[in-house]
């Protein structure tokens, strides 16, 4: 169980590395816009419920532990929401 943590975690950070250097290659990609999408109650912080509509938006339908997670991942400071410097430091 131990390792098959691990090999999971690994394949996660890979896959981040990937989006991110996709990410870098496209020209017309910005990082503002891409949070503003997402922040639809425009208060400055991604919550729970917004990470939820923009995945259902996207046909990603996530359990709450793996909300939960991506919230935890992104969310430096623990207050259940994450900043737009928290969303870039991830991002970028």
């Amino acid at each position: 169980m131990f390792l098959s943590t691990f090999r999971t975690h690994f394949t996660v950070e890979e896959n981040a590395e990937a989006l991110r250097k996709r990410l870098s290659r496209r020209p017309d990609f910005n990082i503002h816009e891409a949070f503003l999408a997402i922040d639809k109650n425009n208060n400055g912080y991604i919550q729970r419920t917004e990470l939820r509509a923009i995945l259902a938006e996207n046909g990603v339908y996530a359990s709450e532990k793996d909300l939960l997670m991506v919230i935890q991942r992104f969310d430096r400071n623990s207050d259940g929401r994450i900043s737009y410097s928290e969303f870039m430091e991830e991002i970028i």
